[in-house]
């Protein structure tokens, strides 16, 4: 260990020569000392704290200013029950009255002889040097000659005319300080070296860091320079994580997913945020629509409780919804395409007990075979994650490998217990899945609670609602002055068959709007609109290339149906005169 460099503010020659002699019988002190008592004591501190001194000693109430200037650790000569006997020894032999006056280091030893022994001696513990004066010139007038005290308060007595007695520190108590000094330092190399130990640790793992103080101050970082949007970004979000507590963020950053833990952390009274970065390799390109990600700093319209409906399905979905918040057992939304499971899900997550996390969304509608092998195979994928909520949705459109493999996955890996799992599927669109095992297994084997959507058809008496949020929405984005609906365009609206229901709905308001200059939504611009909705049947050869053999011809007339029918395999096949099997037969 190297020499220790002390810095010695003594309030008194005859302390400086106790400290030069017991640093005298030491080989591993370098000390300088000073002659200066309170407020001098400060200044010189101010003046030589760029000398690196490893610690500061001084006494009583000089110590106490000294701490309030400087980060260097300041150790108090103490005084010692038997340098105040000494002191008050001197004192019970003057004949006149004395008191003892002092900060609480010099008046707590007081108390412990006057109760010791007996005596009556008047205590006065002092809180600033500004009162000093104040309580002098009180005892002088109550009779009181002799103050015994330390340096400042002996100096102020004698300007008053009052006899002192200084309280003088023993051999005893320099040398406990010196022990105390050496006892420190060895404490803060240990400390030291532990943390750059840590730090070394950290630094060598595949995780970047960076903490702030309240003060939103970076104090301490290993982000290298050519990352600085990985700084950059956490600062953005510092002030939310203060007030979230922690987070965990998936975010596309530098062309590449990075995952973002945030945490609180306190030490010595002192809150700090701490963000941690590790790279994720993703298992599809990053423009690829078939895995996104919603944050917990996102923002989101998804509020159960503004949610427009006097539909008694609904309601019962949302009462459901509730119930299941702070539990982690699947979900698994059935309803026709545009329902609103989508909206449902995120609700979901964020009244869910991973909400501090993202929420991953994977859409079926835009996954193969490979995309899932890539996905459940990688190391560091996200699926190797715990505490979060993934969503699976249009699972409708997964072939019978994808559905084992999946059910594989889930058995062997048990991700479902670590994490909560969303599902949706649009009912009677395959009977592949329908009746396929993945449905079973989510259903017995996951234990998925069902919650059904109704469809907008279900939900007549709610239309009116949703078309006055809608057109809140949109007469923004437009500009428009458009306050309503006719009374005869809404009805056309209530009496309308939807096939891709809240998100048709929305479609057709906004594309209203586009056309109306007026005040309100008339009939006749409804009328047109929902005439385009409605594919013509007639001559239905103008969709078809006649010039195509009989089995292509068959494959476009199924798919021109099933677009009538809102992609509804039943809807379709009824209509056909087949059987579903053999529409999904003729589709391959």
């Amino acid at each position: 260990m190297k020499n220790i460099k002390l810095l010695a503010i003594a309030p008194y020659n005859g302390l400086k020569d106790l400290i030069l002699e017991e640093a005298k019988a030491r080989n591993n002190l370098d000390v300088e000392v000073h002659v200066a008592d309170m407020l001098e004591g400060v200044e010189l501190v101010k003046t030589l704290q760029n000398k690196d001194f490893d610690c500061i000693i001084s006494r009583a109430g000089t110590a106490e200013l000294i701490r309030e200037v400087t980060d260097i650790p300041v150790i108090d000569i103490k005084i010692s029950i038997i340098d105040m006997i000494s002191a008050i020894k001197l004192a019970e032999n003057y004949s006149g009255s004395y008191a003892v006056v002092g900060f609480r280091s010099i008046t707590e030893k007081a108390e412990i002889v006057r109760e010791l022994n007996d005596y009556s001696i008047d205590i006065q513990t002092i809180n600033s040097l500004l009162e000093i004066e104040g309580y002098l010139t009180d005892l002088k007038m109550k009779g009181v000659s002799l103050i015994v005290g330390d340096v400042i308060t002996s100096s102020k007595a004698r300007e008053l005319g009052l006899n002192t007695i200084l309280v003088t520190s023993g051999k005893e108590s320099v040398k406990n300080a010196f022990d105390e000094v050496v006892n420190l330092l060895k404490l803060l190399v240990i400390f030291d070296q532990k943390n750059i130990l840590i730090k070394k640790i950290m630094d060598y793992s595949d995780m970047e860091y960076i903490a702030f103080n309240k003060e939103r101050k970076v104090v301490l970082t290993n982000i290298k320079t050519k990352r600085q949007y990985f700084t950059d970004f956490a600062k953005e979000i510092v002030d939310q994580l203060f007030k979230e507590k922690e987070c965990e963020i998936i975010k596309e950053m530098d062309n590449s997913l990075t995952l973002i833990r945030g945490k609180l952390f306190e030490s010595n009274e002192e809150v700090y945020a701490c963000f941690y970065f590790r790279a994720i390799k993703p298992s599809t390109k990053l423009a690829d629509p078939a895995i996104t990600f919603l944050n917990v700093f996102d923002e989101s319209k998804t509020n159960l409780e503004t949610i427009p409906t006097n539909n008694k399905q609904l309601l019962k979905v949302i009462k459901d919804v509730k119930s299941y918040s702070n539990a982690t057992n699947p979900l698994l939304l059935i309803g026709e395409i545009g329902t609103g499971k989508d909206f449902l899900a995120h609700a979901i997550y964020k009244n869910g007990p991973y909400q501090k996390s993202p929420l991953i969304v994977i859409d079926a509608k835009y996954m193969d075979e490979k995309k899932w092998l890539n996905l459940i195979n990688k190391d560091n994928s996200f699926l190797t994650e715990s505490n979060i909520t993934i969503y699976m949705k249009n699972l409708q459109m997964l072939n019978e490998a994808c559905q084992q493999l999946l059910e594989s996955y889930f058995i062997n890996t048990y991700i479902h217990k670590r994490n909560r799992f969303i599902f949706s599927f649009v009912n009677g669109y395959s009977d592949v899945f329908d009746k396929g095992p993945f449905l079973q297994f989510i259903r017995n084997e996951l234990g998925a609670f069902p919650l059904v959507m109704p469809t907008l058809n279900d939900r007549k008496e709610d239309i009116s609602s949703l078309t006055s949020l809608f057109m809140s929405e949109l007469i923004l984005k437009y500009g428009k002055q458009v306050i309503g609906l006719e009374p005869k365009a809404l009805q056309l609206l209530q009496e309308f068959k939807w096939t891709n229901h809240i998100d048709q709905l929305k479609r057709i308001i906004e594309e209203c709007i586009i056309l109306t200059d007026t005040y309100f939504i008339s009939e006749e611009s409804v009328q047109s609109v929902l005439a385009n909705e409605r594919f013509p049947t007639a001559n239905t050869t103008t969709y078809l290339d006649l010039q195509k053999p009989l089995d292509e011809i068959n494959k476009d007339i199924i798919n021109l149906v099933l677009s009538e029918e809102g992609f509804n395999q039943s809807k379709a096949a009824e209509r056909l005169g087949i059987s579903r099997s053999t529409l999904w037969r003729k589709l391959k």
